[in-house]
């Protein structure tokens, strides 16, 4: 495979063949450099710098890792191949600023994969556009990437695919966490009626080693979700970015800006743009001297499924009420509507990779949960427990942290039955 040997920090030497190397060159992917992985997780974590750039790099490489053990009992043409490793190359190139927190913490945006504008911007239209076109391949990636269903797909971002294994060594890499899974997992991946599958046996006896692996990369990223992806000084911090986007698009801020943008041109542009607007400003220079809001009053998972589902109901897919519940509890208070922020996670925090087809011994094929493992069963459940209600208030009014926990006691329900009524 002709192309380009790149010095990876987190795989070592990495190659890249030279259709990857013109896409990979192009001012669209080059955009990636700027917008980091893990979003406001810098604050907790100093050296959790790494962008979508080196990460759509290695999934690329974890893809034709994939692709070497899957040859070995399916004939993979040279152009399957070639079409996986693009599609694993592109799944992150819709991609905008702070992605994951504009559109999965407060749903301000669709999310990157299912926005049909910005995955005809970028692959359909422009540089990459018109490579894919080129070399007959922009339908099956745009299929691959947008709906699943075929080994592409599984490949590029599956349940177990290329994206989670480089993102589980890089993200525990560049934030310091001990955790490492063996390269052996790879021996596991088999193909099955044109899908991708973990093989757990062999001659019809369960590979409990192949088992254990497996189960480990749920431990890396049950650890990732604990320890980095639901850490509250991120929580806290995305949730302010987000409201501060949410203030400027109802100033008038377009959102296809945002693909042109990375983080610190997004916070730049806000900060200047929106100089005559105090809360977006105040917002802004918050996150760049790090006073960032705090938690005052806490909800679990210990207040029943039926309350929860109320809450994310109401708080996490209905912005307006969000924002209504906002500036109600802040007048409550004697505080700007700004200066309190509702953090409501999604109802289902259910661990997908747990998911991912394995064939058992005599040769079943089923989910991994299915497979009655205890430690796969608690460790689902742990996730499920990191849900998590917050409402943050601004450092700079500590003071009513204690009359505003009252307040939102008695509006959550608690203590009144203002939000379940």
């Amino acid at each position: 495979m002709s192309g380009k040997l790149i010095r990876d920090a987190v795989h070592g030497d990495i190659q890249l063949g030279s259709l990857e190397i013109e896409i990979i060159d192009t001012p669209e992917f080059q955009r990636l450099r700027g917008i980091k992985q893990l979003g406001t997780a810098y604050f907790v974590f100093p050296s959790a710098l790494h962008t979508r750039f080196e990460h759509s790099l290695g999934t690329s490489w974890m893809a034709q890792r994939m692709i070497d053990a899957v040859r070995r009992g399916y004939n993979m043409s040279h152009d399957e191949a070639r079409l996986i490793r693009v599609a694993a190359l592109l799944h992150d190139i819709t991609h905008i600023p702070f992605g994951h927190t504009l559109e999965d913490e407060r749903r301000v945006l669709p999310r990157h994969d299912k926005d049909t504008d910005r995955v005809r911007y970028f692959l359909e239209e422009g540089n990459i556009g018109r490579i894919l076109d080129r070399e007959g391949i922009q339908g099956p990636v745009v299929e691959a990437l947008t709906r699943g269903g075929s080994l592409v797909g599984d490949i590029a971002g599956g349940p177990i695919s290329a994206d989670l294994l480089d993102y589980l060594r890089r993200d525990t890499y560049f934030c310091g966490l001990s955790q490492y899974y063996d390269s052996r997992v790879f021996e596991s991946f088999i193909v099955e009626d044109g899908r991708l599958v973990m093989n757990l046996e062999k001659r019809g006896v369960l590979r409990r080693d192949a088992l254990s692996e497996l189960v480990n990369l749920l431990r890396i990223r049950y650890t990732l979700s604990e320890r980095v992806y639901y850490h509250h000084t991120k929580i806290a911090s995305g949730a302010m970015l987000c409201k501060a986007v949410e203030l400027a698009i109802q100033e008038g801020f377009e959102i296809e800006e945002l693909r042109s943008l990375k983080d610190e041109t997004l916070q730049f542009v806000l900060s200047q743009r929106f100089a005559a607007h105090p809360a977006i400003v105040h917002l802004i220079e918050c996150l760049e001297r790090r006073q960032l809001y705090r938690p005052c009053f806490t909800l679990t998972v210990d207040i029943g499924e039926d309350f929860r589902g109320i809450l994310v109901n109401r708080f996490h897919y209905d912005g307006d009420l969000r924002e209504e519940a906002e500036e109600a509890l802040a007048s409550s208070v004697g505080l700007l509507p700004d200066q309190v922020i509702i953090y409501c996670p999604s109802f289902g925090m259910a661990l997908p990779e747990a998911e991912v087809p394995v064939r058992m011994e005599g040769g079943q094929v089923l989910p991994l949960s299915g497979s009655n493992n205890e430690e796969i069963r608690i460790l689902k459940d742990k996730h499920k427990a990191l849900w998590k209600f917050f409402v943050l208030i601004d450092r700079a009014a500590s003071d009513k942290s204690e009359a505003l926990a009252r307040a939102a006691t008695e509006f959550s329900g608690i203590g009144g039955d203002r939000l379940t009524s």
